[in-house]
């Protein structure tokens, strides 16, 4: 990591962003929906042949750690941002904010900065103590000013993602739907508020058995986004594009010489040595695309991907195709085996005649190594990101920016060889989180020996049909919401008279509640518009509107988030108490 100054992020300008990328970023997590519910997910690899079990785990050995770190992301950011909606703090109540801001900040002080008498500080000012204590001391005071001149309006806290990375914690929390001022283009004496996705980052330092604020940074989705827009029009079939490097805030923290050393012909090796074994994957509704990812090779005849575009494409698709950089179409067998905790999942084809990726070990990595991944978001051409490594704590974190449809293509490590898969996990930012390559080795070596035609596959469509397509005959209502949950939440927007359906399903935990309504109406009435009584009495109770479309709209007041879906023909109502 770098001894230097670090220079004050200024936040860039925002625009508002797109439906599409407000419809990725949920402050709550996916896999408590009845539909996708851990049980379910069990019950599908169940399916799969015993032999082929995936048992390698990357589970954090730091739970009560990252709890702490988590819980201590959401006090920064109300320290920074003040509370939801924060329109109306008292006085006194800011400037306890402030001090309480100051007092958490990285600051070393004597005896941590060694003495140097022959300085006229009296310090040591070329110890890594005096830098880390003016890294902190530049950009905590500052970036508080600069968000009370933002009118930074935050409504709630987004997904928190916490990593290790030698003596730091990086955090990263999404707030969606966050509203800031921006100059007018009428007129410049003005402002207007717009709203965007934001992320923030912390960094965390140890200081006297205490977690301190060491450096942030911030973007908007939609710097990110604009990048991803110029990137996607260089995709070609056939031909290899490098993508420009992300201008991100991390080149104050991190040396990126390593990366910025490697020549032309060096990338050139890495693309030739993989492009034959990389794949791009779609799955169908009645001919439309619902999800992409990508995928390769990891052995003759058998994909890898993600578990998460598997599950998206069982409950939302009727079939999936892959295809090559050539845009060769492979015919699908089935799916051999997944690992949902790893968010893995291997698929075969009917030709085994493919390659296969070459593994490399992941431990090897060092922080501000080069990463590169190739991967397709067009599904039209291949196209080259790099970047730099910049935690391997048993997840890699890159400083490469990903689109959630670039999950499931390699990560490869300056030598061409696959060190990880990248994943869900982190997408529609600055950083991306891999898979390391422990997971596809025990993949891997699990067919080595194996002829490829005893390995035995499950067919997409009879998983689809034995758990996620739901027989209206056999429904019968699953309910998990004990009575005093339910006389809470039954209160809102007086469901139980505004939602006139048959409930199906209804579950309860952490705060969560999800109904599962069907529609027995009619099946060319929209599912959403049979909500339409419930919206209105959200409305009526002081509910506000802050994300609206076709087949998801939230819903929320500073007690509760609700969140309405449409799904094939059901309608689903997510009540979050904030």
């Amino acid at each position: 990591m770098k001894k230097k100054i670090c220079i004050l992020l200024v936040f860039a300008s925002l625009s508002t962003i797109s439906v599409y990328a407000l419809s990725n970023n949920f402050h709550f997590d996916t896999s408590k929906l009845s539909y996708t519910s851990n049980s379910k997910k069990e019950n599908v690899v169940d399916n799969f042949n015993k032999n082929y079990n995936l048992t390698y785990s990357i589970s954090s050995e730091n739970k009560e750690l990252e709890e702490e770190i988590k819980n201590l992301t959401k006090k920064t950011t109300y320290l920074l941002f003040g509370g939801f909606n924060n329109t109306d703090e008292t006085s006194e109540n800011y400037y306890k904010r402030h001090k309480d801001w100051l007092d958490l900040r990285y600051n070393p002080k004597i005896p941590e900065v060694p003495v140097d008498d022959d300085n006229p500080f009296g310090l040591d000012t070329s110890s890594q103590e005096y830098q880390d204590d003016l890294v902190s001391g530049i950009t905590i005071p500052q970036i508080f000013q600069q968000v009370k001149e933002m009118g930074f309006l935050y409504n709630s806290y987004g997904d928190i993602r916490v990593t290790f990375n030698d003596d730091l914690i990086i955090s990263s929390i999404t707030l969606p739907n966050v509203k800031v001022k921006e100059q007018s283009k009428e007129d410049p004496m003005k402002y207007d508020y717009i709203e965007t996705n934001y992320i923030m980052y912390y960094y965390y330092k140890k200081l006297n058995d205490e977690w301190k604020l060491y450096y942030l940074y911030g973007e908007s989705t939609d710097d990110v986004n604009d990048y991803f827009s110029e990137i996607e029009s260089n995709e070609t079939k056939g031909t290899m594009a490098i993508a420009p490097s992300y201008k991100s805030q991390l080149s104050t923290v991190y040396s990126f010489e390593k990366l910025e050393s490697m020549t032309q012909e060096e990338l050139n090796q890495v693309y030739n040595n993989n492009i034959n074994t990389v794949v791009y994957l779609n799955s169908y509704y009645n001919n439309m695309v619902v999800a992409s990812a990508n995928g390769f090779f990891i052995h003759n005849g058998l994909v890898l991907t993600t578990w998460n575009f598997i599950e998206k494409s069982l409950i939302e698709a009727q079939y999936i195709t892959i295809k090559d950089s050539n845009l060769n179409t492979f015919e699908i067998e089935g799916i051999v085996t997944a690992n949902p905790d790893t968010d893995v999942a291997v698929i075969k084809l009917k030709n085994a005649d493919t390659p296969a990726v070459t593994l490399g070990d992941f431990k090897s990595l060092k922080v501000e190594d080069p990463a590169i991944t190739i991967s397709s978001k067009s599904s039209t051409g291949a196209i080259i990101q790099t970047g730099i490594v910049i935690s391997t704590d048993d997840y890699i974190q890159t400083s490469i920016p990903l689109l959630n449809t670039d999950e499931g293509s390699p990560l490869l490590n300056q030598n061409g060889e696959v060190v990880g898969i990248n994943t869900s996990k982190s997408t529609n930012a600055s950083v991306s989180i891999a898979i390391n390559s422990e997971v596809l080795k025990e993949i891997q070596n699990k067919f080595a020996n194996m002829n490829f035609h005893d390995i035995e596959s499950i067919s997409f469509t009879e998983l689809k049909e034995k758990y996620y397509y739901v027989k209206y005959d056999d429904e019968s209502i699953m309910n998990t919401i004990p009575k005093n949950k339910w006389k809470e939440y039954s209160k809102i927007g007086n469901i139980e008279k505004t939602i006139n359906l048959e409930l199906v399903k209804a579950s309860y935990k952490d705060g969560i509640v999800s109904l599962r309504y069907k529609n027995g109406i009619s099946k060319y009435i929209n599912s959403m518009q049979l909500s339409i009584d419930f919206k209105e009495q959200l409305l009526n109770d002081g509910y506000k509107l802050i994300m609206d479309n076709t087949s998801k709209v939230i819903y929320q007041n500073d007690k509760y988030q609700v969140i309405i879906m449409d799904e094939f023909d059901y309608l689903i109502i997510v009540m979050v108490r904030l």
